[in-house]
């Protein structure tokens, strides 16, 4: 599975199917979007179609293999502002996705990302359709364990 595998109506099709969320996160993820450590919101309409991106890089500082002292405060502040944005337009669904370097899996460190995530959506009172792990070699969703999607990042 990989972005190649979106059909041209894949807009018209609900991002509550995972393997179709998972390609459009590898869509929307580049290759070097995942090197650099990128944290991706991708914005639904109501019926959970997809309607726009937004890339925020994290700072250099941003330590890729381990989680950093407070995951939650560097999520934050990275969604804070989108969050704000989002909030004057009720009923906005998203899905949420770290592009990072490393290795295919980092157990604590996907969590730890995963975790703030739904706990700033929640607290925000946002839908949260689903948060993504994307790596050079695939696409995976750490609180359901879904299985990794091998990708062909643009």
């Amino acid at each position: 599975m990989s972005f190649l595998d979106l059909t041209p109506t894949w807009t018209d099709q609900p991002l509550t199917d995972p393997r179709v969320a998972a390609d459009v996160v590898d869509l929307m993820l580049t290759l070097g979007d995942r090197q650099r450590g990128t944290f991706a919101v991708i914005l639904c309409d109501p019926d959970d179609h997809y309607r726009a991106t937004i890339t925020v890089d994290l700072p250099s500082e941003f330590d890729r293999l381990t989680p950093p002292p407070d995951t939650h405060t560097l999520c934050a502040t990275a969604l804070t502002p989108i969050v704000t944005a989002i909030q004057t337009a009720p009923n906005t669904p998203l899905i949420l996705a770290l592009g990072r370097p490393g290795p295919t899996r980092s157990p604590a460190l996907d969590h730890d990302w995963s975790t703030a995530g739904r706990a700033i959506c929640q607290a925000a009172h946002l839908r949260l359709l689903s948060f993504h792990i994307a790596t050079a070699n695939g696409i995976y969703q750490p609180h359901t364990n879904h299985p990794l999607t091998n990708t062909t990042a643009a």
